[in-house]
């Protein structure tokens, strides 16, 4: 059963022109695990401010481990206790005021690059993904249910490591042993110094 935030949320985005469709594709669009830093180095020179990240492309969030497998839609809707309520429905109003183009170009804007309102992304050129660091889940999630082409913010490009890469399959095949097992205590640290990494 809906509650009365998520039907009066609902009827602003269709009102606004966002489709029933696109509304309930959020329901299967989840926040993924940011591990990608574990076998990721970070390119010396850095792209600095963009105003162009595909927001189809910024998979999850860094620090927000528990987000990982949670829907946007319930992100949005605050079913999972998450997301700041208050500012879904400050974008909700804006949405309402002032109409679906504004809003989507509103992602893109300058404002997403002031010093206050920045927000930070790590991009990982061979996954080609975008992973959010830390601040924005609320402007992150809205954009992505308003169906946002792009989300401004400073990006910093980080490159595959292959040894890494190799050592961390090597590491989450041996936790899942491990778990299998009931032994306890590993981690990745513990696991890349007896391997002298």
């Amino acid at each position: 059963m809906m509650t009365e935030f998520e039907n009066n949320a609902i009827e602003v985005m269709l009102t606004a022109g966002i489709s029933e469709e696109h509304i309930q594709r959020q329901k299967k669009t989840f926040i993924k695990a940011a591990e990608l830093e574990d076998y990721y180095d970070p390119v010396a020179d850095n792209e600095g401010p963009s105003k162009e990240i595909p927001v189809q492309k910024i998979s999850g969030i860094k620090g927000k481990e528990k987000l990982a497998g949670k829907s946007v839609y319930d992100l949005f809707m605050g079913v999972t206790g998450e997301c700041d309520t208050e500012k879904i429905k400050e974008h909700l109003h804006s949405l309402q005021e002032n109409g679906l183009s504004f809003q989507q170009v509103f992602y893109s804007g300058d404002f997403n690059l002031e010093p206050a309102h920045q927000l930070q992304f790590n991009y990982y050129q061979e996954d080609d993904c975008y992973i959010l660091q830390e601040q924005g889940l609320h402007r992150l999630v809205a954009a992505k249910m308003f169906d946002a082409p792009y989300l401004s913010g400073v990006v910093t490009v980080y490159e595959l490591n292959e040894a890494n890469k190799k050592l961390y399959a090597e590491y989450i095949s041996l936790k899942e042993l491990l778990r299998l097992t009931d032994m306890k205590g590993m981690t990745l640290d513990l696991f890349r110094g007896k391997n002298n990494f």
